[in-house]
Protein backbone atom coordinates (compact mmCIF):
# COMPACT_ATOMS: atom_id res chain seq x y z
CA UNK A 1 0.00 0.00 0.00
CA UNK A 2 2.61 2.50 1.36
CA UNK A 3 4.63 1.44 -2.46
CA UNK A 4 1.44 2.38 -4.24
CA UNK A 5 1.49 5.71 -2.65
CA UNK A 6 4.98 6.86 -3.20
CA UNK A 7 4.39 5.91 -6.85
CA UNK A 8 1.05 7.76 -7.23
CA UNK A 9 3.31 10.88 -5.64
CA UNK A 10 6.08 10.30 -7.94
CA UNK A 11 3.61 10.29 -10.78
CA UNK A 12 1.62 13.70 -9.87
CA UNK A 13 5.14 15.28 -9.22
CA UNK A 14 6.46 14.22 -12.81
CA UNK A 15 3.32 15.31 -14.15
CA UNK A 16 3.04 18.85 -12.66
CA UNK A 17 6.87 19.23 -13.75
CA UNK A 18 6.31 18.57 -17.16
CA UNK A 19 3.68 21.38 -16.90
CA UNK A 20 5.94 23.75 -15.47
CA UNK A 21 8.49 22.69 -17.96
CA UNK A 22 6.23 23.47 -21.11
CA UNK A 23 4.48 26.93 -19.24
CA UNK A 24 8.53 27.99 -18.78
CA UNK A 25 9.46 26.90 -22.52
CA UNK A 26 6.06 28.83 -23.96
CA UNK A 27 7.28 32.03 -21.39
CA UNK A 28 10.68 32.61 -22.53
CA UNK A 29 9.32 31.89 -26.20
CA UNK A 30 7.12 34.93 -25.85
CA UNK A 31 9.58 36.90 -24.12
CA UNK A 32 11.66 35.97 -27.17
CA UNK A 33 9.94 37.28 -29.41
CA UNK A 34 8.58 40.66 -27.44
CA UNK A 35 12.25 41.06 -27.17
CA UNK A 36 13.39 40.88 -30.69
CA UNK A 37 14.77 44.25 -31.36
CA UNK A 38 17.21 44.36 -28.62
CA UNK A 39 19.93 43.21 -30.51
CA UNK A 40 19.14 45.66 -33.05
CA UNK A 41 19.22 48.44 -30.93
CA UNK A 42 22.23 47.59 -29.00
CA UNK A 43 23.96 47.14 -32.23
CA UNK A 44 23.31 50.49 -32.63
CA UNK A 45 20.91 49.56 -35.96
CA UNK A 46 17.21 51.38 -36.38
CA UNK A 47 15.14 48.89 -34.96
CA UNK A 48 12.42 47.30 -37.62
CA UNK A 49 8.91 48.19 -37.09
CA UNK A 50 7.37 46.74 -40.45
CA UNK A 51 3.89 44.83 -39.93
CA UNK A 52 5.51 40.95 -40.94
CA UNK A 53 8.20 41.63 -37.65
CA UNK A 54 5.01 43.51 -35.58
CA UNK A 55 2.81 40.28 -36.68
CA UNK A 56 5.10 38.09 -35.40
CA UNK A 57 5.01 39.37 -32.30
CA UNK A 58 1.62 39.40 -32.11
CA UNK A 59 0.72 36.36 -33.12
CA UNK A 60 2.99 35.55 -29.19
CA UNK A 61 0.38 38.28 -28.07
CA UNK A 62 -2.88 36.41 -29.35
CA UNK A 63 -1.61 32.99 -28.00
CA UNK A 64 -1.39 34.67 -24.53
CA UNK A 65 -4.85 35.95 -24.92
CA UNK A 66 -6.96 33.15 -25.37
CA UNK A 67 -5.22 30.59 -23.69
CA UNK A 68 -6.53 32.78 -20.66
CA UNK A 69 -2.80 32.05 -18.99
CA UNK A 70 -2.05 34.89 -17.00
CA UNK A 71 2.03 34.82 -16.80
CA UNK A 72 1.83 34.90 -20.43
CA UNK A 73 -0.28 37.68 -21.33
CA UNK A 74 2.24 39.49 -18.62
CA UNK A 75 5.12 39.16 -20.61
CA UNK A 76 3.46 42.26 -22.46
CA UNK A 77 2.47 44.09 -19.62
CA UNK A 78 5.57 46.90 -18.84
CA UNK A 79 7.24 45.48 -15.46
CA UNK A 80 7.23 48.86 -14.29
CA UNK A 81 4.74 51.27 -15.92
CA UNK A 82 1.88 48.13 -16.47
CA UNK A 83 -1.01 48.40 -18.29
CA UNK A 84 -4.04 50.67 -18.51
CA UNK A 85 -7.16 49.31 -19.58
CA UNK A 86 -9.91 51.76 -20.68
CA UNK A 87 -13.60 50.64 -19.47
CA UNK A 88 -16.77 52.35 -19.51
CA UNK A 89 -19.40 51.55 -16.53
CA UNK A 90 -22.36 53.22 -17.48
CA UNK A 91 -21.68 57.04 -18.54
CA UNK A 92 -18.28 56.95 -17.05
CA UNK A 93 -15.12 56.89 -18.75
CA UNK A 94 -12.14 54.80 -16.72
CA UNK A 95 -8.92 54.21 -17.14
CA UNK A 96 -7.29 51.34 -14.62
CA UNK A 97 -4.10 51.06 -14.34
CA UNK A 98 -2.77 46.90 -13.63
CA UNK A 99 0.63 45.68 -12.93
CA UNK A 100 -0.95 42.26 -13.41
CA UNK A 101 -3.84 41.00 -15.70
CA UNK A 102 -5.49 39.37 -12.90
CA UNK A 103 -5.80 42.74 -11.13
CA UNK A 104 -8.20 43.56 -13.77
CA UNK A 105 -12.45 43.09 -12.66
CA UNK A 106 -15.20 44.50 -14.08
CA UNK A 107 -18.44 45.46 -12.22
CA UNK A 108 -19.62 41.76 -12.20
CA UNK A 109 -16.09 40.53 -10.74
CA UNK A 110 -15.17 39.08 -14.19
CA UNK A 111 -11.59 39.24 -16.16
CA UNK A 112 -10.54 40.08 -19.32
CA UNK A 113 -9.14 36.68 -19.91
CA UNK A 114 -9.60 34.71 -21.79
CA UNK A 115 -10.41 36.41 -25.14
CA UNK A 116 -12.72 34.51 -27.51
CA UNK A 117 -10.62 32.21 -30.01
CA UNK A 118 -12.27 33.27 -32.93
CA UNK A 119 -11.92 37.07 -32.68
CA UNK A 120 -7.88 36.28 -32.45
CA UNK A 121 -7.33 34.48 -35.87
CA UNK A 122 -6.88 37.37 -37.88
CA UNK A 123 -3.43 38.81 -38.40
CA UNK A 124 -3.57 42.60 -38.83
CA UNK A 125 -3.55 43.96 -41.91
CA UNK A 126 -1.27 47.09 -42.17
CA UNK A 127 -3.92 49.90 -43.71
CA UNK A 128 -5.98 52.10 -42.76
CA UNK A 129 -7.47 51.71 -39.00
CA UNK A 130 -11.55 51.52 -39.58
CA UNK A 131 -13.71 54.29 -38.21
CA UNK A 132 -16.70 53.78 -36.09
CA UNK A 133 -19.88 53.66 -37.93
CA UNK A 134 -22.77 53.27 -35.84
CA UNK A 135 -25.20 52.56 -38.45
CA UNK A 136 -23.26 49.54 -39.47
CA UNK A 137 -23.67 46.07 -38.99
CA UNK A 138 -20.33 45.51 -37.17
CA UNK A 139 -20.31 49.01 -35.84
CA UNK A 140 -17.14 49.95 -38.18
CA UNK A 141 -16.49 51.08 -41.38
CA UNK A 142 -14.96 47.75 -42.57
CA UNK A 143 -14.23 44.13 -40.63
CA UNK A 144 -11.34 42.49 -39.46
CA UNK A 145 -8.13 43.45 -38.01
CA UNK A 146 -5.90 46.54 -38.94
CA UNK A 147 -2.77 48.18 -37.46
CA UNK A 148 -0.68 50.90 -38.39
CA UNK A 149 2.52 53.01 -37.20
CA UNK A 150 0.19 55.72 -35.97
CA UNK A 151 -0.67 57.08 -32.29
CA UNK A 152 -4.04 58.56 -32.66
CA UNK A 153 -4.06 58.00 -29.28
CA UNK A 154 -2.34 60.99 -28.22
CA UNK A 155 -3.80 63.12 -30.47
CA UNK A 156 -7.33 62.24 -29.20
CA UNK A 157 -6.05 62.70 -25.51
CA UNK A 158 -9.29 60.32 -24.32
CA UNK A 159 -7.87 60.33 -20.76
CA UNK A 160 -8.70 64.17 -20.65
CA UNK A 161 -12.71 62.38 -20.23
CA UNK A 162 -11.96 60.30 -17.39
CA UNK A 163 -11.57 62.65 -14.29
CA UNK A 164 -7.73 61.78 -13.53
CA UNK A 165 -5.75 63.80 -11.12
CA UNK A 166 -2.85 65.66 -12.12
CA UNK A 167 -0.27 63.16 -11.11
CA UNK A 168 -2.35 59.75 -12.68
CA UNK A 169 -3.22 62.37 -16.05
CA UNK A 170 0.82 63.72 -16.27
CA UNK A 171 1.47 59.52 -16.36
CA UNK A 172 -0.63 58.15 -18.59
CA UNK A 173 0.07 61.45 -21.07
CA UNK A 174 3.81 60.44 -20.80
CA UNK A 175 3.09 56.73 -21.59
CA UNK A 176 0.43 57.67 -24.44
CA UNK A 177 4.09 59.34 -26.05
CA UNK A 178 5.40 55.75 -26.18
CA UNK A 179 2.79 54.13 -28.36
CA UNK A 180 4.47 52.47 -31.82
CA UNK A 181 1.30 50.49 -33.01
CA UNK A 182 -2.12 51.13 -33.68
CA UNK A 183 -4.29 47.91 -33.79
CA UNK A 184 -7.76 47.80 -34.57
CA UNK A 185 -9.66 44.37 -33.88
CA UNK A 186 -13.05 45.04 -34.83
CA UNK A 187 -14.16 41.65 -33.24
CA UNK A 188 -13.22 42.79 -30.55
CA UNK A 189 -10.95 45.82 -28.99
CA UNK A 190 -8.47 48.46 -29.73
CA UNK A 191 -5.03 47.97 -28.72
CA UNK A 192 -2.05 50.49 -28.51
CA UNK A 193 1.37 49.02 -28.47
CA UNK A 194 4.80 50.37 -27.49
CA UNK A 195 8.28 49.50 -28.59
CA UNK A 196 10.26 50.49 -25.30
CA UNK A 197 14.39 49.74 -25.27
CA UNK A 198 13.41 47.24 -27.80
CA UNK A 199 10.65 45.02 -26.72
CA UNK A 200 7.16 45.48 -27.32
CA UNK A 201 4.32 45.57 -25.04
CA UNK A 202 0.84 46.42 -24.73
CA UNK A 203 0.44 49.63 -22.63
CA UNK A 204 -3.01 50.59 -23.49
CA UNK A 205 -6.12 48.86 -24.45
CA UNK A 206 -9.61 49.73 -25.03
CA UNK A 207 -12.40 47.30 -24.33
CA UNK A 208 -15.07 49.60 -24.68
CA UNK A 209 -18.39 48.62 -27.02
CA UNK A 210 -18.46 51.23 -29.86
CA UNK A 211 -22.02 53.09 -30.20
CA UNK A 212 -22.51 51.94 -26.47
CA UNK A 213 -22.97 55.14 -24.46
Amino acid sequence: MKIIKILSFFLVFIISSCGNFENKVVVEELISKRDSLKRELQEGLKPSTDIKQFNWVYSAFAHATVTGNESLFNVFVHPKRGLWIIHQEGAMLNFTKVMNISDYKNMQGKGLLPFDRDAMNDAPKNEALPVIDCDSKTLYSKEGCFSQMKNYFVEDKIWKNAGLDAVLDREVAEYAVTITRTVVNTKNYKYYFSLIEGSWYLTFIDIRRPCAA
